[in-house]
């Protein structure tokens, strides 16, 4: 008896140690799937990244007639481009943000997926989309959205306006709650369907959708990077997510070979376009589109302000940098002022890249010369001092130096 008790005790024994055996491999089967579905997501959301990047860098080659920076419209259909390509016309009203499926045809990618072989999602900032166009692109252009942290308070992007971001790219996870992965016509190569809701998630805690964008012009969207737990400690937010901010886009067109030879140029065809001495313009960021006000200020014997769009229109490279082109001309119209000593009548300055003290996001902060302007220019500029002297040409070492271009 006392033999056949143990036995069945050993036995007994065996089995747990069998069962915490299985468990234990198991936990740690999952616990390996899981980060191997993380790394696949984190590869897409990568990939995606820097490909849109790359398509921003290389629109202007694209596209003759425009600059670089432009980012495509989202999939908002499966139907465009053959199916699951970015929006074919207008995706949506000018400035307007967009929310969609990532456009990978347009990309030239794959269809990318994330760790549980779900297509991945896009916002596009208005600011930045590339139909209809925003009226200035350069890198002073503002993205539209702000990136929360998981605990809902933490700004991972969007502390000030000028550094928010400009796209933003959801790897949506694996259906929670109501959502529905079911399949829709038009829906090809990633299946499923276009309901944002569907896809990405809601944190009510917090008030932040990220399946939803604002429909008013220049207007911030929120979204929240996952996971986010309720108060229970139940995952509410399984999205996953990566953006580009203006600095990710305008630091790669930096470092293009033909960058130096881009700005140089605008300064000479702002000077060959500036003969008739027009009088400078006033430009109001506030508005879609921007609207600009004629005669500039004056001050001593200089009327200042920015390069006219008279003067910018039909030159796609001045329309965009309009506002980074400064401008200071003789009311009397003869040669009042000296550009490093030699007599001009004018003066044309780039303003340059800000310097880490200066911020360009409101309106207000775009009509303050100390925002674009320093040192011996700044202190011309504002005061009608005649003589300027400063650099003449662009260098990649120095992106925030004032550039002056005289007009004879």
């Amino acid at each position: 008896m006392r033999q056949g008790g143990a036995v069945a005790l050993l036995l007994m024994l065996i089995i747990v140690m069998m069962g915490a055996a299985y468990f234990l491999a198991a936990s740690a089967s999952i616990a390996r799937q899981k980060i191997e579905n993380d790394k696949s997501t984190a590869q897409a959301l990568a990939q995606a990244k820097d490909a849109l990047i790359g398509f921003a860098l290389t629109y202007g080659d694209t596209h003759p007639g425009n600059v670089g920076g432009y980012l495509p419209c989202p999939d908002l259909s499966g139907t465009a481009i053959g199916g699951e390509g970015g929006a074919e016309g207008n995706c949506g009203a000018e400035n307007v943000s967009m929310l969609g499926r990532l456009p990978w045809k347009t990309l030239g990618l794959p269809p990318l997926k994330d760790g549980n072989g779900e297509c991945l999602w896009y916002a596009v900032s208005g600011t930045y989309k590339y139909n209809p166009k925003t009226d200035l692109m350069n890198w002073d252009n503002n993205g539209l959205f702000q990136v929360v942290a998981s605990d809902g308070a933490s700004l991972l992007a969007g502390s000030a306006s000028d550094n928010q971001a400009v796209a933003v790219i959801f790897a949506p996870g694996a259906a929670m709650g109501s959502q529905s992965h079911a399949f829709a016509s038009g829906t090809l190569s990633c299946g499923g369907n276009y309901v944002a809701s569907n896809y990405l998630d809601n944190d009510p805690g917090h008030g932040i959708n990220n399946a939803a964008v604002s429909p008013i012009a220049n207007a911030v969207s929120r979204f929240v990077a996952g996971p986010v737990e309720n108060i229970s400690g139940h995952e509410i937010v399984n999205d996953r997510v990566i953006f580009i901010t203006r600095g990710d886009l305008f630091n790669a067109v930096k470092k293009r070979n033909d960058f130096e030879a881009f700005v140089n140029g605008l300064l000479t065809a702002a000077i060959s376009n500036l003969s008739s001495l027009p009088a400078p313009g006033v430009i109001n960021f506030s508005t879609t589109p921007v609207t600009e006000t004629s005669g500039g200020t004056l001050v001593g014997s200089l009327a200042i302000g920015r390069v006219p769009w008279a003067v910018a229109a039909g030159n796609y490279a001045l329309e965009n940098w309009q506002d980074n082109l400064l401008y200071a001309r003789c009311t009397s119209g003869f040669a009042c002022l000296a550009v490093n000593a030699a007599p001009c009548r004018g003066v044309v300055i780039f303003a340059g890249d800000r310097a880490d003290s200066q911020s360009r996001g409101t309106n207000a902060q775009r009509n303050d010369w100390s925002n674009y302007l320093e040192g011996a220019v700044y202190r011309a500029f504002i005061t009608g001092d005649v003589l300027f002297s400063g650099a003449q040409s662009y260098s990649a070492t120095s992106t925030s130096t004032d550039l002056l271009a005289c007009i004879p």
